[in-house]
């Protein structure tokens, strides 16, 4: 995939027209090319600890991972200010009331603008008191129930009892290049999820997949944008990868690293909620999401073996069929019914033991090939029967020529598709 790099430095899919439009809505909107724009932009990194529970075709896995959160608490405050006044203001009214019952409330429905420039003080106030917990790190769990929902899985779910806060908000202050005294926070949470499963075979064969994990801030890209950060932190420790002892089960490994290939990537992912489901909050607006995608191939070649070895004995079942009709002009189709069945066995044996079989890969392929080779062997045995009968003895000479010529060039194809195919695939990037 190419990526292009956005004014904010944001990087993003051009090859998918959709995400390409949908940056351009939010260029246009951006603090560089809009001075009213009160977003607060949130660094986000992603930390995988282990990725496990892969389960079958076109089901799921889970994810061990710690997130970060970094974001400016000055901008962040102004955001919410703005945030408040769009959606909390009945929150706000209520809680004024609740805290001054002594005051006589005149109707449900209060002018939230003209009660503001009464109250402007208790306005302030409870920003101060309340922003925090809208920070972009806070999510509710099973234990802490009462939390905002602010951040949530794109692609699946929080798995229960898993969510906690590894690390409470941290404040950093710092001088910015003008000599402002700046405050950056931090959150950091850790927990597990599970996300959809998709595999992209990019590479053969069996299973080359990319693990795909998104995160999505609940609020619309008016009031939150992700970045992707994989800065380190004030000790030197990447904040964005792979943990020392980071490992995925069901015998997966990641790829090695090349200039063209990176087994861990994080971008964003632009999301527009198009559901019209009246449950779902800040309908028909968009998000920027941040895209965690991990490479990974089998560990070993040990299923590519279990899978085809059956298929392999098939082929070569296959060639001593054309190898004896070819120099001694035996009838070889009683062997091609055998050889039929075993190769439909094969394939049903080997598909059920990979995960999403029904993508074009190498099984496919070999799967292929097989059959069509049963094909042309019985349309050849057919044409020497048929010779042999007729006792035409040119046509006798001419079949045994080609069949030799096929046992030939049946060989050099077997070799290439189930030694040479597999080697390159599963040696050659590894």
């Amino acid at each position: 995939r190419l990526y292009k790099e956005g004014s904010e430095q944001t990087l993003y899919d051009t090859h998918n027209i959709e995400q390409a439009h949908y940056h351009e809505l939010l260029e246009s909107t951006s603090k560089a090319n809009n001075r009213n724009a009160y977003y607060v932009e949130v660094k986000v990194g992603a930390f995988l600890e282990r990725i496990k529970n892969i389960s079958p075709s076109n089901s799921h896995f889970e994810a061990r991972m710690q997130v970060y959160f970094k974001f400016d608490k000055e901008e962040f405050r102004q955001m919410f200010r703005h945030y408040t006044e769009n959606v909390l203001m009945d929150q706000v009214i209520d809680d004024y009331f609740i805290e001054h019952p002594e005051e006589n409330r005149t109707g449900k429905n209060i002018d939230f603008k003209v009660w503001k420039t009464t109250h402007e003080e208790y306005f302030t106030n409870w920003i101060e008191l309340n922003d925090h917990r809208f920070y972009p790190g806070e999510t509710p769990t099973n234990v802490l129930i009462d939390k905002e929902t602010i951040f949530d899985i794109g692609n699946g779910e929080f798995v229960a009892d898993s969510f906690g806060t590894l690390k409470e908000l941290e404040e950093v202050q710092y001088y910015d290049e003008l000599g402002v005294l700046k405050t950056m926070c931090y959150q950091k949470v850790k927990f597990n999820a599970l996300f959809e499963k998709t595999f992209d075979s990019v590479r053969y064969p069996l299973d080359s997949v990319q693990f795909n994990m998104y995160l999505l801030p609940v609020l619309d890209a008016n009031y939150i944008r992700y970045v992707p950060d994989d800065s380190v932190n004030k000790q030197g420790e990447q904040l964005s990868g792979f943990a020392p002892n980071f490992s995925i089960t069901s015998g997966y490994r990641v790829i090695k690293n090349t200039e063209d290939i990176k087994n861990f990537t994080m971008r964003i992912n632009y999301y527009y909620a198009v559901n019209n489901d009246p449950a779902v909050p800040f309908e028909h607006t968009m998000r920027t999401q941040l895209e965690v995608s991990v490479r990974a191939n089998r560990a070993g070649i040990t299923l590519f073996l279990q899978a085809f070895v059956n298929l392999f004995s098939v082929i070569i079942w296959i060639i001593i069929a054309f190898y004896s009709q070819s120099h001694t002009g035996e009838d070889s189709i009683s062997m091609l019914g055998t050889g039929l069945f075993g190769a439909i066995s094969s394939i049903l044996v080997g598909l059920s033991m990979l995960s999403d079989a029904d993508i074009f890969s190498l099984i496919t392929m070999i799967n292929i090939f097989t059959l069509v080779v049963i094909l042309i062997m019985t349309y050849q045995s057919i044409a020497a029967k048929r010779a042999n009968a007729k006792n035409d003895k040119v046509s006798i000479a001419y079949n045994g020529i080609k069949l030799r010529i096929l046992f030939y060039i049946l060989s050099l194809c077997t070799i290439i598709m189930f030694i040479v195919l597999p080697i390159l695939s599963y040696i050659w990037k590894l």
